[in-house]
């Protein structure tokens, strides 16, 4: 053997030894089932910042579960079962993530860009928001309801005051688009409002309507949203499609 493999022989059993010996924070045990970290903020303190960000995130996505190879997403894999492990784990989704966020901003660029004509012809936002029973509900559209014969229920659903504005030249025949509210606090949006009218709103006049679902229970995010929670939910108006009164039509497409 060489003078110069034996000397890289050597260098690269340091650099194992080194990895591996008892005291490396890399070899640090997950906690199981649980985000709670609290029992290896020592370990955790000894790794680079950007390291100990890796294994912080990667517990908080994996929610401290840990799968066996068998049964878990070959795309996505939440087994490690140390911090050296959730490093690479999570190196490894990041950059799909990036990939996956830079499509994700281009489809809504391209969507933004097609919504935009239809936006500054016509507005709609939500007036106000409750969470009522289904009789306070059917009372709204027919104020004689309460006279009428009918099964008492305390189901409770959610009904919003909508509001649509037409700020063009023309009038609008007829529209067609989503109301729906970011949520920080769950990845999908809550769907407030179909918005299908088929009705004349003259230039610079508004209309105003309820709109909600009798079939549907009110859940714990609509709750929330009726409830105005602070900070939580940020509206966003989706027009679809919009015909005025010289016969153009404005598609927004999906």
């Amino acid at each position: 053997m060489t003078k110069f493999r034996l000397l890289s022989l050597l260098l690269a059993i340091t650099i194992a030894w080194l990895f591996m010996r008892p005291g490396d924070p890399h070899r640090t045990a997950l906690p199981f089932g649980t985000t709670d970290l609290s029992s290896v903020q020592k370990q955790l303190a000894r790794l680079p910042d950007d390291e100990r960000k890796l294994v912080e995130d990667y517990v908080k996505r994996s929610n401290g579960d840990v799968l066996t190879p068998k049964f878990a997403d070959p795309e996505d894999p939440l087994t490690a079962r140390t911090f050296a492990e959730a490093i690479e784990l999570q190196k490894r989704w990041a950059a799909k993530q990036s990939v996956a966020d830079a499509k994700a901003a281009d489809l809504k660029a391209d969507r933004e860009a097609r919504v935009a004509p239809l936006r500054d012809i016509v507005e709609a936002r939500v007036v106000s928001a409750k969470v009522m029973t289904l009789n306070e509900f059917q009372q709204l559209s027919d104020p004689d309801y309460a006279r009428k014969a009918h099964q008492v229920s305390d189901a409770t659903t959610f009904v919003l005051r909508v509001r649509v504005e037409n700020h063009g030249s023309q009038s609008i025949l007829a529209l067609k688009g989503a109301l729906q509210a970011r949520d920080r606090d769950a990845y999908l949006p809550l769907d407030l409002c179909w918005i299908d009218l088929q009705q004349e709103i003259a230039s610079g006049d508004s209309t105003e309507f309820y709109c909600g679902n009798r079939a549907r229970q009110a859940s714990d995010q609509q709750r929330a949203y009726a409830d105005h929670a602070e900070g939580r939910f940020t509206e966003e108006w989706q027009p679809q499609y919009l015909k005025l009164a010289s016969g153009r039509e404005l598609d927004a497409g999906r």
